[in-house]
């Protein structure tokens, strides 16, 4: 293989490998926030405890209670005969009062513990139907009754109107699952990605670094790849976010809540974005450390007394380094046991490295 073809060969693998990376993380985090209840009920408390999004939710609670209810009969029977043709204008007195009221209520702790026992009930059967467990015909169903039981006690409603609800009032019907063969196909194949596209991505990239005349900086560019496959994520989260948003341009009062939805949503994705650009600039710096720039030559010549003197001493304050990193955690690799092994060791073998380098 010629010098040249290498070079044509490296970047070719370097490309793909950034391609696999970045479609690995958003595989991640589809696994770690769509298919996980216990990350789903996290993401669904943060939801509610958005004061834009308890707004909306709570309208539709209340247009739940107002358009199927007899709310207005029950204010009629409550008032004395002579007042009742005030019932009309009653409840919508009512409305207006517990339209300022009830976003307060959903943010209380009762409805913070119904949303989330409502929502992990919904995302378990919802894994059901993507495994296949749930015939067709079955139903994703969000059950509401709880909160809008107290939306009515907090509001002043008259009681009993939540058991006079119809019982597809009480709930959300999310999907059903002769609706989802597409989506049960792509579940299957999105649980099995980050076990495939991960590793194949480590194998072009070490691929690349052994093909290369210069595999320092090689590795260079490797880290350089996960930065931008990082920034690529990012990127793509908020042009996507953007134009979900602006297709809401004809309800004003939704925008807000559909931006909060899309942020705390995506949340996760954000994080396995940032661990991708965080793991990009360990390895850049640590490539950049064994290389012939005058910065880097400076470096490591100051270094060199303590890594002939006092190895052991390194080793302490590389590894305190890394407890500092895991407990800050500032990404999910961070706080992943797997990945804290992997790095530790790299980063041990590469401290190795450099200080013979270096002696």
């Amino acid at each position: 293989m010629t010098r040249v073809t290498k070079r044509i060969a490296v970047v070719v693998l370097l490309v793909l490998a950034t391609l696999l990376w970045t479609v690995a993380g958003v595989a991640i985090w589809t696994n770690r926030q769509m298919l996980d209840t216990k990350n789903w009920v996290q993401t669904s408390d943060a939801l509610l405890r958005d004061e834009a999004i308890r707004k909306a939710l709570s309208s539709a609670l209340l247009d739940r209670l107002y358009q199927s209810a007899p709310v207005e009969e029950q204010v009629r029977q409550a008032l004395p005969p002579q007042l009742q043709g005030l019932a009309a204008p009653a409840a919508a007195a009512v409305r207006q009062a517990a339209s300022q009221r009830v976003p307060e209520i959903l943010g209380s702790d009762a409805a913070l513990a119904a949303w989330e026992k409502a929502n992990e009930g919904a995302h378990k059967v919802l894994l059901k139907i993507l495994d296949g467990d749930v015939a067709a015909g079955g139903q994703v169903n969000l059950d509401v009754e709880a909160l809008l039981r107290q939306v009515a006690d907090g509001t002043g409603l008259p009681a009993g109107v939540v058991d006079k609800l119809p019982p597809q009032y009480r709930q959300l019907q999310i999907l059903r699952s002769d609706q989802l063969k597409t989506g049960q196909d792509a579940v299957h194949t999105l649980r099995t990605l980050p076990w495939i596209l991960l590793p194949l991505a480590v194998v072009l990239f070490g691929t690349a670094i052994f093909l290369s005349a210069d595999r320092r900086k090689t590795v260079v560019w490797c880290g350089g790849c996960a930065i931008f496959a990082g920034v690529a994520v990012l990127a793509a989260r908020r042009l996507g976010g953007d134009a979900v948003v602006n297709s809401l341009a004809d309800a004003p009062n939704i925008r807000p809540a559909a931006k909060a939805t899309l942020a705390i949503g995506t949340s996760l994705l954000t994080d396995v974005a940032w661990g991708s650009i965080l793991l990009g600039l360990i390895v850049v710096l640590g490539a950049w450390l064994f290389g012939p720039g005058r910065w880097a030559t400076s470096a490591r010549q100051s270094a060199a007394p303590v890594f002939r003197d006092r190895p052991a001493a390194t080793r302490v304050a590389l590894g305190f380094l890394l407890l500092l990193l895991v407990i800050w955690g500032p990404v999910p690799w961070t706080r992943n046991p797997i990945w804290i092994l992997v790095v530790a060791v790299a980063a041990f073998v590469w401290l190795e490295v450099l200080r013979r380098r270096t002696l």
